[in-house]
Parts: C-alpha cells; sequence; structure tokens
C-alpha cells in the first residue's frame, strides 16, 4: 500500500464508529502515518485486505489444525519488548507459537485487543527468524510454516495505537541517530545550565582536590515531602526523620521533631505550597517537596552524592520563575477509580505530575520531535514525573543504577521521587531504541485502529484468518485512566464509554 495522507474527508467515513477516539481532526490528523495507522477508525482496512488478503473459498478449505498443547515459556527481557513500557502485554515470542500453529505464511491475523501491537510484531518476526529460532519454535511446533502474516489490529486508546505503530513499523536508524543528536545538542545547549552542580571533595578524601569546585552533571535530585505533625502543627522533611542511609533503614514509624509524638506517613499531613499557575492564570496548591540529594558525575566519569547547597537551590528557585516558552498539556486530571489519588495530593492539571525542569526539558524536545521520536519520548516520560520513586531496598544497601521507578497499574504520589535528567534519559532511550530495532526490518505488515472492538464494520466480513487477542479483565487495570498522562501529550484522547473494564468511577 502507498503511504497517503489521512484527510477530513477519510475520518467522515468513519466518525460513527463506537470508540472513536476524543481529539480535534487536526491532531488526529498529526498523529496518524496512514495508511498503515490512523489515530482514529483505520477508513483503510478494505484497502488492506484487498491487496494482502486471500477470498475464502469453500470449495478449496481444506484448512485443519490440532489443538496447540505445549507448554509456552518466554520471558520479558527481550530488548524489543521492554522498549517502551505498557501497563500490560504478552511477549510478542510467545503469541509466534500460535500464529505459526493456527496460521500459513500470508494469512490474516487479527487483535481486536491489541495494545501495543505485539501481535503484529509476532506476525511479522516469522517471516524474520534466524535458523537458530526455526529449530525452537519448530519444537513446539511440529510443520511450523515460516514466513510473515499480515495483521489486523485495533485498540480503544490511541496511546496503545501510537506505540504499536512504531513497533510494528521499526526505524530507519541513521533518521533516528541524526535526530537524536540534533535533539540532545538543542537540549543541552538551552537547558544544559539547569542539570549542572559543582563537586564537592568527600571527607574520606577519594577525589584528588583539583576537582573540587569543579563543574560536574546532575544524573536525578531526590525530592522529599514536607510534612505537617497533627499534634503541633511543626513541619518536618520527611528524609530528614525517616531515612537513614548509614544505619541502611527507613523508618515506619518516626518521631516528630517538634513534640516527639509518634507518626507514620499515613498520620502526617502532607505540607502545601501555593504557585502560580501561569496557564491557568491563578494560584493553586500542590504538595511542598524540597530536593534532598544531588546524584551526580565528575569530568572523570565517576558518580557522587552530596546534599543541594546554595548554588544548587538558587538553580531550582531560576528554573521555577521562567516561563516555558514550549507547549505542554495541562489538562485536568479526571476522576477516575485510579486518578484520585493525584486529585487528593492536590495534583490537579498534568503538568503538576513534573518538576519545573523536567517539564521545560520536556516541552522542548516534544515541540521539536517527529511522531518517531515521540515514541521514545512516551517510552521514558512516566520516569519523568514525581510518580518516579525511589526504591529503597537498593537505594539503602548499595543497588546499582538510579535505584528509581514508577509503580505499573496505578497513579501514585511516592514521599520521595526521583527527578531524572531528561538529558540522561533521552540517551538512554535512544541508545536502548537504536540496539532494540537494529535487526528489526522496517516496514509495516500491520493496519493499526484506534476504535472499539465491539463495532468492527471497517473490516469486510469472511476476511480474518486467525484471531489472537488478550482482553481486558474485571478492575485489574483501568486503561483510559493510565494513559491520561501519555495522551494528553499526544491530544488525542481515550474515549472510554465502551471501555471493557470495571470501574465504580465511570460507573
Amino acid at each position: 500500500m502507498e503511504r497517503r495522507k489521512l484527510t477530513k474527508e477519510d475520518i467522515d467515513k468513519v466518525r460513527n464508529i463506537e470508540g472513536f477516539p476524543i481529539g480535534t481532526d487536526e491532531d488526529i490528523i498529526a498523529l496518524s502515518d496512514a495508511p498503515f495507522y490512523t489515530a482514529c477508525p483505520n477508513p483503510f482496512i478494505e484497502d488492506f485486505i484487498k491487496e494482502y488478503g486471500t477470498p475464502y473459498d469453500e470449495a478449496t478449505d481444506n484448512y485443519h489444525r490440532e489443538p496447540f498443547a505445549a507448554d509456552v515459556s518466554e520471558g520479558k527481557n527481550d530488548p524489543l519488548y521492554t522498549v517502551h513500557t505498557y501497563h500490560t502485554k504478552v511477549p510478542y515470542k510467545a503469541i509466534m507459537n500460535y500464529i505459526l500453529h493456527y496460521s500459513n505464511p500470508g494469512d490474516i491475523v487479527f487483535d481486536g485487543f491489541s495494545g501495543t501491537g505485539m501481535t503484529g510484531v509476532a506476525a511479522k518476526a516469522c517471516g524474520h527468524l534466524s535458523m537458530q529460532d526455526k529449530m525452537k519454535f519448530a519444537q513446539n511446533v511440529k510443520e511450523a510454516k515460516f514466513g510473515c502474516r499480515k495483521a489486523v489490529l485495533i485498540d480503544l486508546a490511541p496511546a496503545a495505537t501510537h506505540i504499536s505503530n512504531r513497533y510494528n513499523m521499526g526505524f530507519k536508524q541513521e533518521a533516528l541517530e541524526k535526530e537524536g543528536e540534533n535533539l540532545l545538542e538543542r537540549l543541552n545547549k538551552e537547558c544544559g545550565w539547569m542539570y549542572k552542580t559543582k563537586h564537592v571533595v568527600p571527607s574520606d578524601g577519594q577525589l584528588s582536590m583539583t576537582f573540587d569546585g569543579q563543574e560536574a552533571t546532575v544524573d536525578y535530585t531526590v525530592w522529599s515531602d514536607v510534612m505537617i505533625c497533627p499534634h503541633c502543627g511543626r513541619e518536618f522533611v520527611f528524609w530528614d526523620i525517616a531515612v537513614f542511609r548509614n544505619e541502611k533503614k527507613m523508618l515506619e514509624k518516626f518521631r516528630c521533631p517538634g513534640c516527639g509524638a509518634e507518626l507514620t506517613k499515613k498520620s502526617s499531613i502532607v505540607a502545601k505550597e501555593t504557585v502560580f499557575d501561569s496557564i491557568q492564570n491563578k494560584t493553586v496548591s500542590i504538595p511542598k517537596q524540597i530536593p534532598v540529594l544531588i546524584r551526580y558525575t565528575t569530568q572523570d566519569g565517576k558518580h557522587w552524592e552530596k546534599k543541594p547547597d546554595e548554588d544548587d537551590l538558587k538553580v531550582i528557585e531560576k528554573i521555577n520563575s521562567l516561563t516555558i516558552p514550549y507547549w505542554y498539556p495541562t489538562d485536568a486530571v479526571k476522576k477516575g477509580d485510579k486518578t484520585q489519588e493525584a486529585i487528593n495530593k492536590g495534583i490537579t492539571t498534568v503538568d503538576f505530575f513534573f518538576q519545573k525542569r523536567s517539564l521545560y526539558a520536556l516541552s522542548l524536545i516534544w515541540a521539536n520531535a517527529s511522531n518517531e521520536m515521540k515514541f521514545i519520548i512516551t517510552a521514558f516520560i512516566l520516569r519523568a514525573t514525581k510518580m518516579n520513586k525511589v526504591h529503597m531496598h537498593n537505594f539503602l544497601f548499595g543497588g546499582g543504577g538510579w535505584n528509581a521507578g514508577y509503580l505499573t497499574g496505578v497513579i501514585y504520589f511516592p514521599s520521595l521521587s526521583v527527578e531524572t535528567s531528561i538529558i540522561e534519559l533521552l540517551k538512554e532511550r535512544l541508545k536502548n531504541v537504536s540496539k532494540a530495532f537494529a535487526e528489526v526490518p522496517t516496514g509495516s505488515e500491520a493496519i493499526i485502529s484506534t476504535q472499539s472492538a465491539s463495532m468492527l464494520e471497517n473490516i469486510p466480513n469472511d476476511s480474518i484468518d486467525y484471531i489472537f487477542t488478550d482482553p481486558p479483565f474485571g478492575d485489574n487495570l483501568m486503561y483510559s485512566e493510565l494513559n491520561s498522562i501519555w495522551e494528553s501529550w499526544l491530544r488525542v484522547y481515550t474515549n472510554n464509554e465502551p471501555e471493557a473494564v470495571m470501574n465504580r468511577t465511570q460507573g
């Protein structure tokens, strides 16, 4: 199929299909990659099937398969699988077993709850296997016929189909690397100063005195809630009272520094501060946090930690006084089963999920990013929020890495959050994506549609050879709520009226 531009006339043909997303036609068109992906019900599915499908002929049909009876076990550490997070997904190599067993090369596979498109990745991968992998799959699928299958993938969530498109389309490595270099250069030029600090020689003298006072690069900053004792009204910093890193412990119960009353996080009151929101043109009250620890890298590549000094606090104060010159989302946080945590904490608009420094840097790269690059940004954007928590066990007991991450399946604001440098997050994800897609052929074998699985009138009858799908169930995951941060940046939102979940707030 030839690439083409999605038009308003195309959109009008599918506007009545259930699950049509919430967003302007302009934003839907901007996010789409027609004909293979549309951020609305895809009007080109019939054309796709006409070009790639084989008409069913009952007279010549001799299809037969015994039920698939082998155990399937696939880990979730494959570089391609892990390159972009989502609330849940099936490893594509597991799906390949079923596609190889139940279908033939060239068949059309359908997934009605496709999420990030792993079924499409699996269908494509069936035609690009090494001899070693073929031997492995042949153990489970005795008469496997290797070769690409085509896929029709639909999901209700624009965030999911945005991710699915790039997973299935792949990347042109040279173009990706060039755009990444340009974006990092611009980010360093405009925001590099925000991530600078001065090295302080540790008391044990591990580093030469010549580095004392030299400029170093911030890797991340730990922020702590400020709390109030419900008994005496004294403010205290949670980090100072509860965390004892030298003793490798964090207290569940601690004493108020004012009155000595025994407290817990739950019994303490989170302090609030009033800030001016220039977008809403009003003052808002948000949880009060202060920086308590900076991890940074010196010019010789070594990592160090320090308590923020006066210069560090001045930099943060300067950043907080800036007006961000780029667009960023300011959507209200909608009431939901999972979003109530944010609302209860005073986080009532999406922009307050981020520290000001992160929001500035993210808005800069988003304004200058292609749709391909936006896949990379959404891959790390949740780690750029205040939901990125300290992994206390690793943090206290000397584990490696950044000792941080967010809890999946919930919207949760920890008392200690980690603000990782956007420069470092972008570098890391560019490297991971480049590695993961290095051997993946570009070009899609799938067509992707954003709509409900309950109305499939844009898919012709008798056109699908095999269905593999993993629907949502019960109240396990609230996809539309959990996708709200991604979709606020994408500017196209899930129409959750037909969402297949049990949600008390939605009724």
